[in-house]
C-alpha cells in the first residue's frame, strides 16, 4: 500500500507541472484508463448522462493537451501566469493497488490586468503501474461550481 508522503509527492508534481504549461509530462502522469471529471455542482456523484463543466476520458484529455500546445486558445497566448498551493491532503482509502487522496486548492490566474481566483476540493484515484503511482481518476469540486464563471482555458 503506498503512503502519504508518496501520495503528496504526485500531487504536488501534478500542481507545478499544470502551473508551469508543461502539458506533455502533465499527461504522462495518467493511466490509460483515466479520467478527469469537474462536475457542475457538489451533490453530483454520476458523470454520465449528466451535464459538467469538463469531462474528459484519456483520449480527450490528449486532445486538450494538443490544443493548449498549438497556440490556438487565445486566452493562453501568452500563457497567463498561474500558481496553485494544495493543502489538507489526505488518504480517504483505497483497495488494492489504488488509494483516494482528497486535498484543497486554491488557484491565482493572472489574465491581463487582473487576478482570477478558483479554490475547491480535488479528489484523486491513484494506482501504482509497474511500481509507478499514476492518476487514474481526478474529480475537481470548484467552489463556485454553480455560479457563473470565467471559461476554463487551462487545466485546473
Amino acid at each position: 500500500m503506498m503512503n502519504t508522503s508518496e501520495a503528496e509527492k504526485l500531487l504536488y508534481r501534478e500542481a507545478r507541472l499544470m502551473d508551469e504549461h508543461q502539458y506533455d509530462e502533465w499527461l504522462s502522469l495518467w493511466t490509460k484508463d483515466a479520467f478527469y471529471w469537474v462536475p457542475c455542482n457538489h451533490q453530483q456523484d454520476e458523470f454520465e448522462d449528466t451535464a459538467s463543466i469538463i469531462y474528459d476520458r484519456r483520449t480527450r484529455l490528449k486532445d486538450r493537451v494538443a490544443r493548449l500546445k498549438s497556440g490556438d486558445v487565445l486566452a493562453q497566448d501568452p500563457k497567463p501566469p498561474m500558481r496553485r498551493v494544495l493543502s489538507n491532503v489526505e488518504i480517504d482509502g483505497g483497495k488494492g493497488d489504488e488509494i483516494v487522496t482528497s486535498s484543497n486548492f486554491v488557484l491565482v490566474q493572472a489574465r491581463g490586468t487582473s487576478q482570477i481566483i478558483w479554490c475547491g476540493r480535488s479528489i484523486h484515484t491513484l494506482r501504482s503501474e509497474d511500481g509507478t503511482l499514476r492518476i487514474a481518476k481526478k474529480k475537481v469540486l470548484l467552489v463556485n461550481s454553480e455560479q457563473e464563471m470565467p471559461t476554463l482555458q487551462f487545466l485546473i
